[in-house]
């Protein structure tokens, strides 16, 4: 249901009006509105004017502004981790932050800046190190003085190998050997051997061919390629550990001051967001005003507060509501338990408007029963409560899935009321093993009756739609709308009774009256709605028939069914007949919760929620502290 608003006005003298605001802010109860119209007359808009902030006040608003900005980049500089709660108060500090922040700043940005250089030096080193520890067993037998040149190449394509050992046997004369290896990403990497008058040869044959040369530190260059695995390996520890003392540096500010630093960041958000709601308020030269909106029930204990609060100085008024408020009215939907889950498909929606209706109840009593006359089986229901039941336990604080789990537990409670009525289990498992006999008809062998019954069941939920867009219409002094309405609610009936006397054998003075109104009413129908109201009442037909769906659905549903029991059987094996049978039920059970799903969502949207509901509501959106 939507709740009921109250429109209000709250006035004071000037000086009065932060402290009003954070009262309202603490309370979370009033929702400003910052326009005026509806609430103060024409004549009397020109006596007040938007509140203007003296320059000192503008002055501390844009300093707060500037150091929440400092502070919420500090913080993002600083570790997040959980702080002591700090029993500083901002305020008497907030001149001492303000230059404290700065020298802060800097000293952390400094030490970020160190990180980041440390962190490209680690990640290029342990790439570098990839490489060579690839390298290191192939030169594992060879001594530290055995007069070799080392040269460690990178392989774009293994296809080149045999091409590049071919050139540097050609161009050494044979006084070389080229070795490779595999890192772990699968690359592949090259140890060129040999002697050392070879070795400048060889560097600008590299060079020449493009062929690129593994490169280390300049202070690692002149080292043993022995040694090289295990310079690298201590370099990067060497870094690892400068980078755990800046860690180590951070970790210790951070616990030192981001309690501080949180605390004067909430003070000065509440600061400023009151210098914010100071936008909606308007005043005269002594008197604020604030206009808005709040819960009908919210007014008398608000009124009451603000009189022990400010000793009577200042005044919440109700003022009364016109028609030309109703579509700027916030909105609230709040209903009974049972109807609280089918929320979830509500929010699907755009809010309602204020004088229209909340979509939840309607889905509610409908959604579940239009649920159970497509699957209708009380094997398949048992099977989904039990999986609500489940998810409703073990997943109670996830309020979507545990909202989904409630709809599908009293769907499947149709379901299995339904599946009494069509006398299935299973399909026709039920009747196979346990005689069970339907309670009302046999739907997959009462097919004409089935669509009768859905086309009976459409047809009261669009004349129920109508009635209540009639009542709207009305409600919102419209009435050529609601006359529309009117006229086609009474072409749906005559015409549905006229269907009834050509199907009958009635004799003609039943149907021929009927049908000289249904003609009566066309020109009337024209006239209050115009030439397209001809389409709306065919659209409103189409959507009638449109309920069929129950029937076609349902009956593939119950054929399916029985199918999979039928195929279970003819296996002659009890265990194989149980996993066929099984796997068809377990698909069919899949459908049986997708498609009557979606189409009874559809039916609700499209064919009954367009006969009365109106959309384009406000969220109601009250003044609140942050959390």
């Amino acid at each position: 249901m939507i709740i009921k608003m109250a429109k209000v006005e709250i006035l004071g003298p000037k000086p009065q009006l932060m402290a009003v605001l954070n009262l309202l802010r603490g309370k979370g109860v009033f929702h400003p509105e910052a326009d005026l119209r509806g609430f103060v007359p024409a004549a009397d808009q020109a006596k007040i004017r938007e509140l203007l902030l003296d320059e000192s006040a503008v002055g501390e608003k844009l300093f707060f502004v500037s150091l929440r900005d400092r502070i919420l980049e500090l913080l993002a500089c600083l570790p997040d981790q959980p702080s002591r709660t700090s029993y500083l108060q901002p305020l008497p500090i907030v001149d001492v932050l303000n230059e404290l922040v700065d020298k802060h700043l800097d000293h952390c940005r400094n030490l970020r800046r160190q990180q980041q250089a440390l962190r490209e030096e680690a990640e290029a080193l342990s790439r570098q190190l990839r490489f060579w520890a690839a390298l290191e067993p192939l030169v594992a037998g060879t001594r530290e003085n055995s007069g070799l040149a080392f040269f460690g190449v990178t392989i774009r394509n293994p296809e080149e190998i045999p091409t590049l050992q071919a050139l540097l046997e050609r161009q050494t004369e044979g006084r070389c050997r080229l070795s490779t290896a595999s890192i772990e990403d699968g690359s592949l990497v090259g140890l060129i051997t040999t002697d050392q008058k070879m070795a400048d040869k060889l560097r600008q044959l590299l060079s020449e061919e493009q062929v690129p040369e593994l490169r280390l530190p300049s202070e690692l260059a002149a080292l043993p390629f022995h040694q090289k695995a295990a310079a690298l390996r201590k370099l990067q520890a060497e870094i690892s550990g400068k980078l755990s003392g800046l860690n180590e540096q951070l970790n210790t500010f951070a616990h030192r001051w981001l309690p501080i630093y949180r605390q004067a960041l909430s003070w000065l958000e509440e600061r400023i967001a009151l210098y914010q709601a100071t936008a909606t308020a308007y005043e005269t030269r002594q008197c604020f005003f604030i206009h808005g909106w709040m819960i009908n029930a919210e007014v008398e204990p608000l009124q009451q507060t603000l009189l022990e609060s400010f000793a009577g100085q200042i005044i919440l008024a109700v003022l009364e509501m016109h028609d030309e408020d109703f579509d700027r009215v916030p909105v609230i939907l709040h209903n009974p338990l049972y109807f609280r889950p089918f929320e979830l498909f509500a929010r699907i929606l755009p809010l309602p408007k204020y004088s229209s209706y909340d979509p939840t109840p309607f889905l509610g009593l409908f959604f579940p029963l239009l649920f159970g006359m497509i699957l209708g089986d009380i094997g398949y229901g048992l099977v989904l409560g039990g999986i609500a039941g489940l998810l409703i336990y073990f997943f109670p604080e996830r309020r979507n899935l545990a909202d989904g789990a409630r709809i599908l537990g009293v769907s499947a409670a149709y379901a299995i009321l339904f599946g009494l009525l069509f006398g299935e289990l299973f399909g026709n498992l039920g009747e196979q093993l346990l005689h069970l006999q339907p309670l009302w008809l046999e739907r997959s062998q009462a097919v004409v009756p089935m669509i009768f019954f859905a086309i009976s069941v459409g047809t009261t939920h669009v004349l129920l739609g109508l009635g209540l867009g009639i009542r709207y219409d009305f409600k919102r002094k419209k009435p050529r709308e609601a006359l529309v309405k009117i006229i086609t609610l009474l072409l749906i009936l005559l015409g549905g009774l006229w269907l009834v006397g050509e199907l009958l054998p009635v004799p003609w003075q039943f149907s021929m009256p009927l049908l000289l109104t249904i003609l009566a009413l066309l020109p009337l129908l024209i006239l209050a709605g115009g030439l397209l109201a001809p389409l709306e009442l065919l659209k409103s037909f189409g959507n009638i028939i449109s309920y069929v769906r129950i029937m076609a659905i349902g009956l593939c549903s119950v054929l399916l069914a029985q199918v999979a029991n039928q195929l279970g059987g003819m296996t002659g094996n009890l265990l194989a007949g149980f996993l066929v049978a099984g796997v068809l039920h377990l698909f069919n059970l899949l459908l049986g919760v997708f498609a009557p799903t979606v189409h009874s969502l559809r039916l609700h949207y499209v064919e009954f929620f367009s006969k009365f509901l109106e959309f384009g509501g406000r969220r109601f959106e009250p003044l609140n502290k942050h959390k």
